[in-house]
């Protein structure tokens, strides 16, 4: 998503370049033709040619990956003010947890909990770790399998909250 926003961000720098210079040009063209060409035609400005059509789609993937990346920053914040009530009387991160043994607790109950979904599960990714001030938020994936010769594996998304002196809350996407 990264070469997106980069690219989008890069092509809206350019079309935005290749708009002020005709401006320019047109400006120090001198003469009183006003930029009709040669003999004071018209070109047919009404028309659509392939640079247009080039501009537009550049301009629309910028606005795309600018709008994508408001709405990553936006789930990022709902997620980490999120509050979890788990039942627990704990408000402040007591230093019980780091990042990676919230994680490694998270993972380990998403996989103990999803085997009442499927015989075999994995851990494959974990997307997120948040601390957002009174619990952990860890997001990731699971792949259930029925066998290990299973062909047919599902990937599901999960989400732990975890606070410190309480067990993992998990929930699954789809599930």
């Amino acid at each position: 998503m990264n070469i997106l926003k980069a690219t989008g961000g890069m092509a809206a720098t350019i079309a935005m370049l290749g708009l002020a210079v005709p401006a320019e040009a047109q400006r120090h063209r001198g003469g009183g033709d006003r930029g009709h060409g040669r003999g004071g035609h018209h070109r047919g400005g009404d028309r659509i040619d392939a640079g247009d059509v080039i501009l537009g789609a550049i301009l629309l993937g910028g606005i795309l990956a600018i709008g994508d990346s408001a709405k990553k920053r936006r789930e990022r914040a709902e997620a980490a003010d999120a509050d979890y009530d788990t039942g627990a009387d704990v408000s402040v991160y007591d230093g019980t947890y780091d990042t990676d043994s919230a994680t490694d607790r998270c993972a380990s109950a998403a996989e103990t909990m999803a085997q009442s979904y499927a015989r075999l599960t994995r851990v494959t990714a974990i997307s997120d770790t948040i601390w957002n001030g009174s619990s952990w938020v860890v997001k990731g994936k699971v792949e259930l399998a029925e066998s290990y010769t299973d062909s047919a594996r599902r990937t599901r998304n999960f989400r732990c909250a975890l606070r410190a002196g309480s067990d993992p809350q998990i929930s699954f996407e789809g599930l």
